[in-house]
């Protein structure tokens, strides 16, 4: 599996960069595929499948169920050329791909599809042609494995780490009891974490397991299929989560890897650190304000203007943030600095990162 990670992909996704992804976007690079079209968004944007592989295990993969989390999308268009190149990994599969299940999130760069709502949270309603659709194709496949792929945000850490990767083997029910489709999961993910040590030690998770009928993932866990949350995050500056999307495409090809060998290592699975909210995006230590001296954390809002993703900064905290880490980190203390303008929770933060010339970015 190296050779992923030493070759620049062929066909093309290695054009498709920047975390504004859309349909129109990729849909060039589709067709180079066994691609069809299996229903349409609410605004009638084609929703597109690619079928790869004809071996005995069957997997449904979806990615961009939320418009803005597009990283997982990149890395499975990755893996998409990597297979084509290699495929004697497809022989164990059958493999369903949908690259982007919420068209009208993506081009509006929204969690929600276009009547506002979480498809995440839609698996027992099926109110939207989307979750329906996905639903529909679940019964109709009957996968033997579900990959839910997804984008975090970057308040999650383990411990003081930042976290690059999160996984999840989902519930089927309240007690979170460890059926046969859950201790599957948990030993594919166990496969990936080992793997994954040796190249971004300290930087995976694992996500709280608790059951929510509604999410699709524990949903599809309930009807007894094994079903892995992947969770693609950031460190440090790489805002355009480059360096995230290589080790993405390689949890993915790990998975099938583990799958078709039966490499289980549910062991490990519970090892994983579980995430916390431990990381703001800039911390900004021993600022005086009025007569005092304080802590500000800011959170990027994400904006999209002329077609690319905007990082806005927003004040997302003050006061004595101990235990509280920084993507970026500057402590002011020296500067003899004192700012009389009002700071509030919630407002922007323009001024303040101009004033402390902070890097603006856009993706």
């Amino acid at each position: 599996m190296n050779d992923y990670l030493a070759i620049q992909p062929k066909l093309g996704s290695h054009k498709i960069q920047g975390r504004y992804v859309t349909h129109t976007l990729i849909e060039s690079f589709v067709k180079l595929f066994s691609s069809i079209t299996i229903g349409t968004s609410v605004e009638s944007r084609p929703i597109q499948m690619i079928e790869m592989g004809t071996g005995p295990i069957n997997i449904l993969i979806w990615s961009q169920m939320h418009g803005n989390e597009s990283t997982a999308t990149k890395a499975l268009l990755d893996v998409l050329c990597y297979l084509e190149q290699n495929p004697s990994l497809l022989a164990s599969f059958t493999l369903k791909l949908i690259p982007i299940l919420n068209p009208d999130g993506a081009a509006a760069y929204t969690r929600v599809n276009a009547n506002e709502i979480d498809l995440n949270r839609d698996a027992i309603n099926q109110s939207q042609p989307e979750s329906k659709l996905l639903v529909d194709l679940y019964h109709e496949f009957k996968p033997h494995y579900c990959f839910n792929l997804h984008d975090q945000r970057t308040l999650f850490g383990v411990n003081d780490t930042p976290c690059m990767l999160s996984f999840l083997s989902p519930a089927a029910d309240v007690s979170k009891k460890r059926t046969v489709a859950r201790e599957k999961a948990m030993g594919v993910i166990g496969y990936i974490q080992n793997a994954l040590q040796e190249h971004i030690p300290n930087q995976v998770g694992r996500y709280d397991d608790t059951f929510n009928p509604n999410c699709m993932g524990d949903f599809f866990t309930q009807q007894g299929t094994p079903t892995l949350l992947f969770e693609a995050g950031q460190v440090g500056q790489d805002y355009g989560r480059i360096e995230t999307r290589k080790w993405y495409g390689f949890s993915i090809l790990k998975a099938l890897e583990c799958v078709s060998h039966k490499l289980y290592m549910p062991t490990i699975y519970q090892e994983i650190p579980e995430v916390a909210k431990s990381f703001v995006d800039v911390l900004i230590k021993n600022l005086n304000v009025g007569q005092t001296t304080t802590d500000i954390a800011l959170q990027y809002a994400e904006v999209l203007k002329n077609g690319e993703i905007h990082f806005v900064p927003i004040i997302h905290k003050m006061g004595e943030l101990a235990g509280l880490n920084g993507h970026k980190t500057i402590d002011v203390s020296g500067e003899n600095m004192r700012f009389s303008k009002e700071i509030t929770v919630g407002s922007s933060a323009v001024w303040l990162s101009d004033l402390l010339n902070l890097t603006q970015y856009s993706h």
